[in-house]
């Protein structure tokens, strides 16, 4: 989902014509809870979407050795007051929040990654920025 979520951004979101909302699927059991409010640690200083990028890139590594860890050592690659976010992703703030937003997801019955909803069209599945231009662009009027 990256091509398309990043062509998004940079066509609509920046230009502000479109907001976008990011909702977590817990569907990996601590190890998400703990990667997704992690992400919101790093939302605190304008990082969100530069953490998700790097966890979406290197899946991988977050199913291996101590989560915590692994999230600390990848949010040094990023302009972050690391001793603030590192207190953030210790003390667990966000916890409550991510889960809360999951229960959101399986309450509307969203069970499928991605799922992106543009008004109320939803794009089930990876589809090409294509998809989302030809939904977008008569809502924005066609500017793009």
């Amino acid at each position: 989902m990256l091509g398309a979520e990043q062509d998004i951004i940079a066509e609509y979101v920046q230009s502000g014509q479109v907001k976008y909302v990011f909702a977590p699927i817990l569907d990996h059991a601590d190890r998400s809870v703990q990667a997704h409010q992690a992400a919101e640690c790093a939302a605190e200083q304008g990082q969100f979407w530069p953490l998700h990028d790097i966890f979406f890139e290197e899946l991988g590594d977050l199913a291996r050795g101590d989560l915590r860890q692994v999230i600390k050592e990848k949010a040094q690659r990023l302009p972050l007051d690391h001793e603030r976010f590192n207190a953030c992703v210790d003390e667990q703030r966000y916890v409550e929040l991510v889960q809360a937003q999951d229960e959101q997801r399986r309450a509307i019955g969203v069970r499928t990654r991605p799922t992106i909803a543009v008004n109320d069209q939803v794009v089930v599945g990876p589809q090409p920025f294509s998809v989302f231009k030809e939904l977008i662009d008569p809502l924005v009027g066609g500017q793009n």
